[in-house]
């Protein structure tokens, strides 16, 4: 919420439009970043055979399972979080406007 120049005050919910489109760049990335260390790992245990290679690889299956969650904590934040606040937003610009056009009422 802020006081504009002209004296009107306004509520500004440019930084939660601007979470949710990093969000889905985030997602981009780290699911890149996911698919970069399968494929290196698929290039590393299609050579390494042996004891070390299979607890390795028990490693990294279980890290990718670990850290699979972000989509979904992400759209959970964006989907849930994000709208509740979205529309307290919403519901505070109203009453702001109402405010703005009789400061004397309120």
């Amino acid at each position: 919420m802020m006081m504009a120049n002209n004296g009107f005050v306004s509520a500004d919910i440019e930084k939660l439009v601007q979470f949710a489109a990093d969000s889905e760049n985030a997602v981009r990335e780290f699911n890149a970043i996911k698919e970069q260390f399968r494929n290196v790992n698929a290039t590393l245990l299609s050579k390494w055979k042996g004891e070390g290679a299979d607890a390795y690889r028990y490693e990294t299956d279980h890290i990718l399972e670990e850290i699979g969650g972000i989509e979904e904590v992400l759209k959970s934040i964006n989907e849930e979080v994000l709208k509740d606040i979205k529309e307290a937003y919403v519901t505070l610009d109203d009453q702001l406007a109402e405010f703005n056009r009789n400061p004397q009422g309120a």
